[in-house]
């Protein structure tokens, strides 16, 4: 008895294992918490609320708005994006609050179907990868970053969101103010 069920525990193990290995885990630039258009509308939802901002979860609240925004995305897009955590630098001057979520391959490899042959997404990959002034790319160029796929994922989805700008709008019914207990 105690080896089947040893045995049924590993193949549980070595499935789960697997289903792992075929995610790819990648970050979403979705414009932050810091002084965007996703604080504005956490802000006046709390104030609208008549919440004591004292009282105001943020962590748990900014993760729901994402959770929320990664389920719209997965709507307008129809993927099963999960998400895995907010990536927030320790300080605001260079960069700003990002999405880590995970993909799925079957999801991954639709993405690709449609955008690896765009000519448009090949030309803003080509120059958005560029080097500039205050800029140093490792990916220079389309053929450069189609060799990774966390850095792919970033460019695909940096340009989704620029493509969907007006479709991705979270409304103030769509998340939670969490507040401290």
């Amino acid at each position: 008895m105690l080896i089947i069920c040893l045995y049924i525990w590993v193949n549980k193990k070595q499935n789960t294992m697997i289903k792992t290995l075929n995610k790819t885990k990648f970050l979403i630039d979705f414009g932050g918490f810091y002084d965007s258009i996703h604080s504005a509308l956490i802000d006046d939802m709390i104030q609208y609320n008549e919440i004591n901002e004292d009282n105001v979860n943020y962590k748990e609240t900014y993760k729901d708005y994402c959770i929320e925004y990664l389920e719209l995305l997965n709507n307008i897009l129809d993927l099963n994006l999960e998400f895995i955590q907010i990536d927030s630098p320790q300080f605001y001057n260079f960069t700003t609050d990002k999405i880590e979520a995970e993909i799925n391959e079957n999801d991954f490899n639709k993405l690709k179907d449609t955008y690896l042959n765009d000519k448009e997404f090949i030309d803003y990959v080509n120059e958005a990868s560029k080097s500039r002034d205050g800029f140093t790319s490792f990916y220079n160029g389309f053929n450069e970053v189609i060799k990774e796929d966390e850095i792919l994922l970033q460019y695909m989805f940096d340009y989704i969101l620029k493509e969907y700008n007006d479709d991705i709008y979270l409304m103030e019914s769509d998340f939670e103010i969490i507040e401290n207990n």
